[in-house]
């Protein structure tokens, strides 16, 4: 079995050891031997029985010590971007996949993804490194997701959309098809995306509308 450290102590890192005991009840494939979070209320206590070793920088040493592989666990996609990008000598970014996922065997999944329980990923869709897919996401055909994307549970992003990097997409938003959604751009949750969607910005609603720019 590979062994595995999981970035960050909260709710979503909680929520992916049980993503990773789904794995492991299909077939043993990962020893998880605990967290690394910088939080210092955090560090050597144990979330969902598993120990908060100490900070992430850590990560170097444990790769050393254990050959481990490792996931970030936040749906912040800014922090998974910043933490990558912070740590470029570490190449064993580990994608999990639930076993009820469905994926098409002409879909393509960068390093480090996060696919939740009953996603359903279409036909002739690229998604780059480092996205997240929580529970019951739907992603159309012929589909090109950036790096860093947090798609939220229950969404839904129709056939030929385009969805550049570290993008967010709030609980059941939808997108219909063939529209472009702009780097560091969120969806509101429940919204519609029926418009193209402009880097650095927040759309919500039916159909979705800017609501202010982020920071």
């Amino acid at each position: 079995m590979k062994k595995i450290v999981i970035i960050c102590a909260g709710d979503f890192g909680r929520e992916l050891t049980w993503l990773i005991e789904g794995i492991n009840a299909a077939g043993p494939a990962y020893d998880i031997i605990g967290f690394l979070d910088d939080a210092p209320d955090k560090i050597g206590k144990t979330f969902n029985g598993y120990e908060c070793l100490g900070k992430t920088d850590m990560l170097a040493e444990l790769s050393e010590k254990y050959d481990v592989c490792a996931v970030i666990a936040t749906q912040d996609s800014r922090f998974r971007r910043k933490f990558a990008e912070e740590n470029p000598g570490f190449d064993k970014w580990e994608t999990l996949i639930h076993p009820s996922a469905n994926i098409s065997r002409t879909s393509k999944l960068g390093k480090g993804c996060i696919v939740c329980a009953n996603c359903n990923i279409s036909v002739n869709t690229v998604i780059g490194d480092h996205c997240l897919f929580n529970l019951g996401v739907t992603i159309g055909h012929d589909c090109n997701i950036g790096d860093y994307a947090s798609v939220m549970t229950g969404t839904v992003i129709s056939g030929h959309v385009t969805v550049k990097p570290s993008s967010y997409f709030g609980t059941n938003s939808t997108v219909v098809p063939g529209i472009s959604v702009g780097e560091n751009s969120k969806i509101g949750a429940g919204s519609l995306v029926v418009r193209n969607v402009r880097d650095n910005v927040t759309v919500m609603g039916v159909p979705a509308k800017t609501v202010n720019i982020v920071q």
